[in-house]
C-alpha cells in the first residue's frame, strides 16, 4: 500500500464545488504543481484548524497525499482581492482565468509563470481593469503554451509581413499573406492596429502594455478578446463556461 505524503504548500482556489452534504472539493493553482484537485471534508462543521475558503485567495494549506487524492487538513488564509460577495464582472472574469488555467495546463516547467501571472491577473481585476486582464492573460497563455500566433511572417511562403490586416488561420496558426491561399474555415481577420497590441503584449510586462491599452476604444478590446477567445477554444477543443455569461454581458 502506498503510504500517505504530507504537503505544506501555498495556493489559489480557483474553482470548487459541493461533494456530498459536508464535504467541498476545490481546484487550486499551486506555483509548484499547477492546478491540484483537493478535498476538504466536513467543511461545514466547525474547526479551529481552518480559515474559511472561498475561492480566488490565496492561502497556505497542509494536505496528506494518496496517489490523485489531495485531503486538505489546514489552511491559512493569506491574501483576498476581493470583498465578498464577489462583484459579478469580476467573478466572471476571474472564472474565465481559472477555466483557461484547467484546460491549458500542461507544461510543468511553466507552472512557476501562470502561478504569478494569475496573481497579477486578479489584481488587475480588482481595480476594474477587466479587459486588459484578460487580453493579458490570453497572450501570455498562448506564448507559455507555445501555441502564441507567428505574427512576423506567413508559415505558407515564409515572407515576412509588412503591417496591415490579415487572416489568422488556426490550424497553421499564422497570419496568412495575400498571396498564399486561404481557408475561411477556422481562420478569423485581424486587423493592423490588433497584430500591434498582440506583438506589444507578447514582448512587454502589464506596466507597458497599460499605457498603449488606455489608447484603445472598450469596442476595439472586446473584438481582440472575442478573436483570440475562438484561437484558444481551437487548440484546447474547450469552450469556456464562464465566457458565455461575459459575452451576454457585454451586448
Amino acid at each position: 500500500m502506498e503510504k500517505k505524503k504530507y504537503l505544506n504548500f501555498e495556493g489559489i482556489t480557483i474553482s470548487s464545488r459541493d461533494y456530498g452534504e459536508f464535504d467541498k472539493i476545490f481546484n487550486i493553482l499551486t506555483p509548484e504543481t499547477g492546478v491540484v484537485t483537493c478535498i476538504v471534508k466536513r467543511m461545514k462543521k466547525n474547526n479551529q484548524n481552518f480559515d474559511s475558503i472561498d475561492i480566488f485567495q490565496k492561502m497556505d494549506f497542509k494536505a496528506s497525499v494518496r496517489e490523485n487524492l489531495w485531503l486538505i487538513y489546514e489552511s491559512k488564509n493569506k491574501f483576498s482581492w476581493f470583498e465578498r460577495p464577489i462583484d459579478l464582472a469580476k467573478l466572471i472574469s476571474s472564472n474565465i482565468m481559472a477555466e483557461l488555467c484547467i484546460y491549458t495546463n500542461s507544461i510543468n516547467e511553466n507552472n512557476k509563470y501562470v502561478y504569478h501571472l494569475f496573481n497579477l491577473c486578479l489584481s488587475l481585476i480588482s481595480k476594474n481593469k477587466i479587459l486588459l486582464s484578460l487580453i493579458y492573460f490570453q497572450v501570455k497563455i498562448l506564448l507559455s503554451e507555445g501555441i502564441f500566433p507567428e505574427i512576423n511572417i506567413c508559415l505558407l511562403c515564409n515572407t515576412s509581413l509588412n503591417p496591415g490586416n490579415y487572416y489568422l488561420t488556426f490550424e497553421n496558426g499564422s497570419l496568412i499573406c495575400s498571396n498564399c491561399p486561404i481557408s475561411k474555415n477556422n481562420s478569423i481577420l485581424l486587423e493592423e492596429y490588433e497584430i500591434r497590441l498582440l506583438k506589444f503584449i507578447s514582448k512587454n510586462e502589464i506596466s507597458s502594455v497599460d499605457i498603449i491599452n488606455n489608447k484603445l476604444s472598450k469596442n476595439a478590446n472586446i473584438k481582440l478578446y472575442k478573436k483570440l477567445s475562438e484561437y484558444l477554444k481551437y487548440h484546447t477543443n474547450q469552450e469556456l463556461k464562464s465566457e458565455k455569461i461575459f459575452f451576454s454581458s457585454l451586448n
